[in-house]
């Protein structure tokens, strides 16, 4: 199709736009920032006080990420689906194929870091169901209907880089490449110019997205690193300038004064300085507030872990607690950041699993459960191994068990899980009636 056809272009020329927006490029730079602290280079945001201070830095980025990271995809997965039989083994084989876990934990990291991660679903040349997996900071994305979740516009950013001039003076040309999709066609600008035009022959848009933290009538989701990052750069900056302090109380810094311009002074250490006449020299006494921002770096780093809901002794440990039951209510906050995630994480999942299947025109599932198996983010019980004697001597019984896995659970509603449990194991086996009776 040529490109001067008669197209509808409005929605396409404002995604364009929209993409290299104020705002937009705000927001790309920002979640750049938060892979660049991740990943341990965030040397390049702090602000030394002059060029003779040396660069200190803590990654408290990552381990909390990572912390959030491994509630849902640390290993694989078992699903159920709700659905024809025949989209269920698709799925099955084709996540199998996939290594689906692996992607999906990868979508949840990049979800954290940049607020939304998204899926490509396509087909390679032989029918088998491919996934690119892009970042906040890769996309940009349009929404004109009063549903700001449904998007009419989609765009991938990117920059390309050529080789031009000679093989003796060879020079590098960038260029940026935006492609934008609509339920009608794929549209690429190269550096804002419309460069090629094709239908979008699915007729819609096949991405589905995974987001850090939902935002109400949105589809792009917040960032829960960019407030990790925040609190993490002003640390950064604070230990900087710690350090930069306790150098400068090593030595006692000379200041000299009262000398004519041009007159040269040599400092040799260990040995007394010849001042020209009229000019002063004195040890200049420094009160640096070493304690002072240690205390403050300490708080900071405290809010760190109370605010983003990652308790510390879930990342660094904790010898003090000896009881598996106080490590739970320690542990406590993260168990309800699982829940929470395990709640979205599973609808997303399913808009995955129905859009690998529209791909693949197939018929679509109705639901998927997921098995997260939450008691493998609890904390080992270090009190629990002797329960086997407790339960001989009727000390402990199966109520208290499941208290220990879960201290939110009240004495009533552990005796009603411990009763249901023992009906069930009856049904499925009679035999267990005879070996109570024994």
């Amino acid at each position: 199709m040529s490109l001067t056809d008669t197209i509808p272009t409005s929605v396409i020329t404002k995604a364009n736009l929209h993409t290299f927006s104020v705002d937009e490029k705000n927001r790309r730079e920002v979640a750049i920032k938060n892979k660049d602290f991740f990943y341990g280079s965030q040397a390049k945001y702090i602000k030394p006080l002059n060029n003779d201070v040396d660069i200190v830095y803590v990654n408290l980025t990552q381990p909390i990420i990572n912390k959030k990271v491994s509630l849902l995809y640390s290993r694989p997965l078992k699903r159920e689906y709700d659905g024809p039989a025949v989209s269920i083994s698709f799925l099955e084989k084709t996540y199998d194929e996939l290594n689906i876990d692996n992607w999906l934990k990868n979508a949840d990291l990049q979800a954290e870091l940049t607020g939304t991660s998204i899926f490509h679903i396509g087909k390679d040349e032989a029918g088998n169901i491919t996934l690119l997996l892009f970042d906040g900071s890769e996309f940009s994305v349009i929404s004109e209907g009063m549903n700001k979740r449904k998007i009419d516009a989609l765009s991938i950013v990117s920059i390309m880089q050529e080789l031009k001039g000679t093989a003796k003076n060879p020079q590098i040309q960038q260029s940026l490449a935006n492609q934008v999709w609509t339920d009608g066609y794929i549209t690429t600008f190269t550096n804002g110019a419309k460069t090629q035009q094709e239908p979008n022959e699915l007729g819609y848009i096949p991405f589905v997205s995974f987001r850090g933290n939902e935002v109400n009538s949105q589809y792009l989701g917040h960032a829960p690193a960019n407030d990790i990052r925040a609190l993490n750069e002003i640390i950064d900056n604070q230990l900087t300038n710690l350090g930069y302090m306790i150098k400068m109380q090593s030595a006692s810094p000379i200041v000299v004064a009262g000398f004519e311009n041009g007159v040269g002074i040599t400092i040799h250490p260990g040995r007394a300085i010849a001042l020209p006449a009229g000019a002063t020299a004195q040890a200049l006494q420094l009160n640096p507030k070493i304690e002072e921002t240690l205390a403050e770096i300490k708080y900071l780093e405290e809010k760190l872990y109370e605010t983003t809901s990652i308790p510390k002794v879930s990342v660094v440990g904790d010898a003090d607690s000896n009881s598996g039951k106080e490590l739970l209510i320690k542990w406590y906050p993260l168990i309800q950041t699982f829940r929470e995630k395990a709640l979205r994480y599973q609808k997303y999942e399913l808009d995955l699993a129905n859009m690998i299947l529209k791909v693949a025109n197939m018929e679509p599932i109705k639901n998927v459960i997921v098995d997260w198996a939450e008691e493998s983010i609890l904390p080992l019980n270090s009190d629990t191994e002797d329960m086997e004697d407790l339960f001989k001597w009727g000390i402990a019984t199966p109520a208290d068990m499941i208290q220990r896995r879960d201290p939110t659970l009240t004495d009533i509603e552990a005796e009603a899980e411990a009763m249901a449990n023992v009906v069930y194991n009856k049904q499925i086996n009679p035999r267990l009636e005879d070996v109570t009776k024994e």
